[in-house]
């Protein structure tokens, strides 16, 4: 009798064991999967990340040409530029000549002949100045040009430079001379960090 027991014992202890065997076996295998179907997956995400690549870098080079072609058209607006705002800088001041000289002959007092116009650009530093030279009957004319003048919107600063009497066929008259300067021609100031930043360039 304690024989048959001892044997029923060994043979709980081996089936255990072989559960227990059976279960690490299995739990080896599970984890192989695992491990198996993340390797997988991991070669798959390689291998769509390369593809994917190569697919941008196809793509690169396809466009390398355009971006080329872009970055030279940049280059050639920025070389124009330059030039571009000089033509609009001398439309501009054509402009306002057109806009004086018809502001002038529309307010020319009935009296007054004007005998010479100069302009002066020689002054970097100071504004285009215009000088109006002609003659009227009496010294209320010249003055009366004046003030018409300083309502021009493209004359600044116009004073009567000087008259004197003269006579022109025997006729007493006043000659006279006014200057003033052409709006929006006086050079732009430098900031002084400007002036610094370029010295740093």
């Amino acid at each position: 009798m304690p024989l048959i027991n001892l044997i029923e014992s060994d043979l709980i202890v081996a089936k255990k064991a072989a559960q227990q065997l059976r279960l690490s076996q299995a739990s080896l295998i599970a984890s192989a999967c695992v491990v198996g179907l993340a390797y997988v997956f991991v070669l798959g995400q390689g291998a769509m990340l390369a593809a994917e690549e190569q697919s941008l870098q196809s793509k690169l080079k396809k466009l390398k040409p355009l971006i080329k072609s872009i970055e030279e058209h940049k280059r050639m607006v920025s070389d124009l530029e330059p030039r571009l705002k000089t033509l609009e800088d001398a439309r501009e001041l054509t402009n306002r000549w057109g806009r004086l000289l018809n502001h002038v002959s529309v307010n020319t007092p009935q009296d007054i002949y004007l005998t010479a116009i100069r302009s002066d650009a020689s002054q970097p530093d100071q504004p285009i100045k215009v000088t109006f030279v002609g003659t009227g009957k009496s010294q209320s004319d010249a003055s009366e040009f004046v003030l018409r003048c300083q309502n021009s919107q493209d004359l600044e600063s116009v004073n009567l430079i000087g008259s004197q009497e003269k006579l022109l066929r025997q006729v007493s008259a006043i000659e006279f001379e006014i200057a003033g300067s052409i709006v929006g021609t006086a050079p732009k100031p430098v900031n002084e960090g400007d002036e610094d930043g370029k010295g740093a360039k």
